[in-house]
């Protein structure tokens, strides 16, 4: 009787079939620069992170002067860890390796949320930011002082000549005023819901605190997303990878 052989030639050739190739982490650059209303960088880090699998690394790089206190607060909420916390001119560039796996939500028939207990919060020149995210809507309670403006308070900081993000929202306390690029004028009180689109100026009216939900679909954070891609695209070759 014929005894059947291996067709194996060396330890090494069955070392190959046996052994699966470890997966090449990925490098994830999210490209956040500019960026101070919903969705916030630490928001995209976030969408980064759920798409994420153990071990990537997503680098962000933002202009708010306290991105590196806020990953560092989320990674150890999160579980995850901070490789690197750079400055470099007017950009923060911060370097996460994926280490906890953050799961979408799931659809659910009926959920809800509390602004109370957000996800997020940002603190800006005479305001506060509170967001949360569901179904597909980034929320965010924002509460501004009397005598905010955004040409005041926000165009340093954003540098842009006026605001490029579109607001959908409604005016819970206060009365704010808005002037468009175009030189339309819109103003606001408690109990109205606005929609105004990117290119203006706004302020509070009166002496008392304006709060309002403000709120962005994923149809529009899908136009910040090619935004940044674009961005990132510009970027001098070789600073995308490493």
């Amino acid at each position: 009787m014929e005894i059947g052989s291996s067709s194996f030639k060396s330890v090494s050739d069955l070392k190959t079939i046996l052994v699966k190739p470890l997966r090449q982490k990925k490098r994830t650059i999210v490209d956040s620069r500019g960026i101070w209303c919903p969705p916030t960088p630490l928001t995209d880090l976030f969408k980064a992170w759920r798409r994420a699998r153990l071990g990537d690394v997503i680098e962000l790089r933002a202009s708010e002067p306290t991105i590196g206190e806020d990953v560092r607060a989320w990674a150890k909420k999160s579980g995850n860890r901070v490789i690197e916390v750079v400055k470099e001119n007017n950009c923060t560039r911060v370097v996460v390796q994926i280490t906890k796996i953050g799961k979408e939500v799931a659809e659910m028939s009926a959920m809800k949320t509390n602004l109370g207990e957000p996800d997020e919060v940002k603190n800006t020149p005479k305001g506060k930011l509170q967001l949360v995210t569901m179904g597909g809507f980034t929320f965010g309670l924002r509460t501004l002082e009397p005598g905010w403006r955004w040409s005041d308070s926000m165009k340093p900081l954003v540098k842009t000549d006026s605001c490029e993000i579109r607001h959908i929202g409604y005016v819970v306390v206060g009365r704010m005023g808005f002037a468009m690029d175009d030189g339309t004028t819109l103003e606001v009180g408690a109990g109205d819901a606005f929609d105004v689109l990117p290119g203006h100026d706004a302020w509070t009216v009166g002496t008392e605190p304006v709060v309002f939900v403000d709120m962005i679909s994923a149809a529009e954070q899908a136009k910040t997303a090619d935004d940044i891609e674009r961005r990132v695209r510009e970027l001098p070759s070789g600073m995308t990878s490493r």
